[in-house]
C-alpha cells in the first residue's frame, strides 16, 4: 500500500525527547511551536505510544472493569466510528491503557475530537475488548503479541480509515518499532535549545537491539530557526546506495 510516515519530535540538543528539561522555562514557548509545527502537517492522525498517551492524555486513568460487560474472545478488529474525521492512535499491546471516552478533549486542545483506535496484539484480554468496545473505542490487531507488525498495523488504519499520511509522535521505543521496520520517510526535529544531561531519561531512538538493524539513511531537506534559538531540521529518506 501506498502512504508516508512523518516521525515529528521535539528534543534536547543531546537527543533527548524526556526528561527535567521539559518542566523548564526555558522549554515552555518551544512546547507550543511544536504543537505549531505538528499543525503545519494538516494532518488527520497522530501515533503515540502507550505511555506517552498515559502520561500526556489519559493521566494514568485505570481501567474500570464490570462483572456486567460482556466479554469478546473474537479477534476480529473493529471500527466504532469508519466515518470519523481525524484520528488519535494509541500503540498499546497488551491493553493497559485507561480510557473515559472514545474522544481526544481539553487534555490536547489542538487534537479535540479525534477519534481514539487502539492497536492491538492478539494476547489482549478478552475483558479489555469488552472494555474498548462499550466506550465505542476503534481496535486493530497487528500481530499475536509483542513485538506488533507496525506494517500491518498501517496498512490496515490507511485501508479502513483512507488515511495516505500518517504522523509519529514517539516516545522513544515506538519510533525504534517504526525505524526498525524502515517505516518512516521523514524525520521532523525540533532541536531545543538545552540540554537534558540525564542517562535515563528516553532518547529520541530506543531499542534493545543493535545500530547494525538501522540501514536507512536520511538527507537534510529543510532547516528553519524557530522561536528565539530553536531549529526545525526535516530529513527524507535516502534511497538505497548498494
Amino acid at each position: 500500500m501506498s502512504y508516508k510516515v512523518i516521525c515529528h519530535m521535539a528534543m534536547s540538543m543531546d537527543g533527548k525527547i524526556a526528561g527535567a528539561y521539559l518542566g523548564t522555562e526555558n522549554f515552555s514557548p518551544y512546547g507550543k511551536i511544536y504543537d505549531e509545527l505538528l499543525m503545519r502537517f494538516n494532518l488527520n492522525n497522530w501515533i503515540c505510544g502507550r505511555v506517552t498517551f498515559q502520561q500526556d492524555i489519559t493521566n494514568d486513568q485505570p481501567i474500570e472493569y464490570s462483572s456486567q460487560r460482556p466479554m469478546i474472545s473474537s479477534r476480529e478488529d473493529y471500527l466504532a466510528d469508519p466515518s470519523a474525521k481525524s484520528y488519535a492512535i494509541a500503540i498499546d499491546p497488551n491493553g493497559k491503557i485507561g480510557w473515559s471516552t472514545n474522544q481526544i478533549g481539553e487534555e490536547y486542545p489542538e487534537r479535540k475530537g479525534d477519534h481514539i483506535v487502539a492497536i492491538l496484539s492478539e494476547a489482549v484480554s478478552d475483558e479489555y475488548l469488552g472494555y474498548l468496545k462499550e466506550k465505542q473505542i476503534s481496535y486493530i490487531f497487528a500481530g499475536k503479541d509483542k513485538p506488533l507488525f507496525l506494517k500491518v498495523a498501517l496498512d490496515k488504519l490507511s485501508d479502513y480509515f483512507k488515511i495516505d499520511t500518517f504522523l509519529v509522535a514517539g516516545g522513544g521505543i515506538i519510533n525504534g518499532f517504526f525505524a526498525q521496520e524502515e517505516l518512516i520517510d521523514e524525520w521532523s526535529l525540533l532541536i531545543i535549545p538545552t540540554i537534558e544531561g540525564t542517562f535515563a531519561a528516553t532518547s529520541l531512538v530506543e531499542t534493545p537491539m543493535t545500530n547494525e538493524i538501522f540501514k536507512q539513511n536520511y538527507e537534510l531537506s529543510k532547516i528553519e530557526k524557530v522561536g528565539e534559538n530553536g531549529v526545525w531540521l526535516r530529513y527524507k529518506k535516502q534511497a538505497y546506495t548498494r
